[in-house]
């Protein structure tokens, strides 16, 4: 695994250095000469900031859900912020099996700055770290691990990290035995060291936004349930025309029927409206009395596929008087019930048996 270290802090040099397979392969003391990673290699980058600049403490937490310990960190901050809150970031880190969890606390335009330089350098840090946490935690339990950079005092022990001057840190250390540590020893012990940090100040409003890449197999997946999708519409439209069309040639047929019915044996209808409204005018009809009551008949009827229209005729006197054969009574109460909430008086005769066939009048009058 490639691990590099990017040293962010205020001056204008960023040193940096990379690990790979547990062994220093490269360090240089500005961005400019920082090679590209390998791509073919799991990496991280892991930005170091100054600990002079970050607070931190260790509090005692209970296991709670990662909400409820994030607002328990805001309460237990503010207890011990020395800015006002708002303008703090708070992180809190892995609680250990003493029940003691780190609390990092910094200024939220001192971790926006550090992402921005880092930033225009074409870097997103994975994690960020205070400096203090790259040492190792003494071999004993008593005392700190200490070591120098900048002319500052690094020190980490069980349940302390921080940097100071000298004469702070030795205060703050107090009587605490203290182990040195040499740059080499230092080398040596950072591959355990980042193995075990304790805590990530990428947090909340900080949190890196990791893009997975792409899955071929899961693309192939979203264009065969695009093309499903798809073939779905197409087939749901063209069974919506092919109903349509459907309706269009039976409501045809039926015309045709009806002037059929209406004409003289063996015509040969090409234009059933035509056709039946010359006919009326020869026989002395009135067309337009003769359609008000022909289309009410025609639409009700049309309800009915086993219904067939058998014969028409029409009287002004009289009125339309149509032949139905495959009329059930339910056929027929439906049908007289929709001329009559069309405006239009409307009966029946008793049925008739002829070869084989029930032939039903329906006379139908306006009112």
């Amino acid at each position: 695994m490639m691990q590099t270290l990017i040293f962010a802090g205020d001056s204008a040099d960023t040193p940096w250095l990379r690990l790979e397979a547990g062994r220093v392969a490269g360090e240089g003391r500005s961005l400019d000469s920082l090679p590209p990673a390998d791509p073919t290699l799991p990496g991280e980058i892991i930005a170091v900031v100054p600990g002079d600049v970050v607070v931190l403490h260790w509090v005692e937490l209970p296991p709670l859900a990662p909400a409820q310990a994030a607002a328990a960190a805001r309460m237990l901050a503010a207890d011990v912020a020395t800015t006002p809150l708002d303008a703090t970031h708070v992180a809190l880190g892995k609680r250990g099996a003493d029940g003691m969890a780190p609390l990092a606390l910094v200024e939220r335009q001192r971790m926006q700055d550090w992402l921005a330089a880092l930033a225009m350098a074409g870097i997103d840090p994975d994690r960020i770290v205070p400096a203090p946490l790259l040492l190792p935690l003494p071999l004993t339990e008593a005392g700190v691990t200490v070591a120098e950079a900048a002319g500052l005092w690094l020190v980490r022990g069980p349940h302390l990290a921080f940097a100071a001057e000298p004469g702070l840190a030795e205060i703050l250390i107090g009587a605490e035995p203290v182990h040195r540590l040499g740059d080499d020893a230092w080398r040596t012990s950072l591959p355990m060291t980042l193995a075990a940090l304790p805590i990530d100040l990428r947090q909340g409003e900080f949190t890196r936004i990791r893009r997975r890449p792409i899955d071929p197999r899961q693309l192939r997946r979203i264009a065969l349930l695009a093309l499903g999708l798809l073939v779905l519409l197409l087939g749901t439209q063209l069974a919506g025309l092919l109903r349509q069309t459907l309706a269009a040639d039976h409501a045809e047929m039926q015309l045709s029927d009806a002037a059929r019915a209406a004409l003289p044996r063996g015509t040969i209808v090409t234009d059933p409206h035509g056709q039946v409204t010359a006919r009326l005018a020869e026989l002395g009809g009135d067309g337009p009395a003769f359609a008000s009551l022909t289309a009410p008949l025609l639409a009700a009827i049309e309800g009915h596929p086993k219904i067939m229209l058998d014969g028409i005729t029409y009287a002004p006197p009289t009125g339309l008087v149509a032949t139905l054969a495959g009329a059930s009574p339910p056929d027929l109460d439906a049908i007289i019930a929709a001329l009559q909430a069309a405006g239009l008086n409307a009966a029946t005769s008793n049925p008739r048996d002829n070869g084989g066939r029930q032939l039903v009048d329906v006379t139908v009058r306006p009112r």
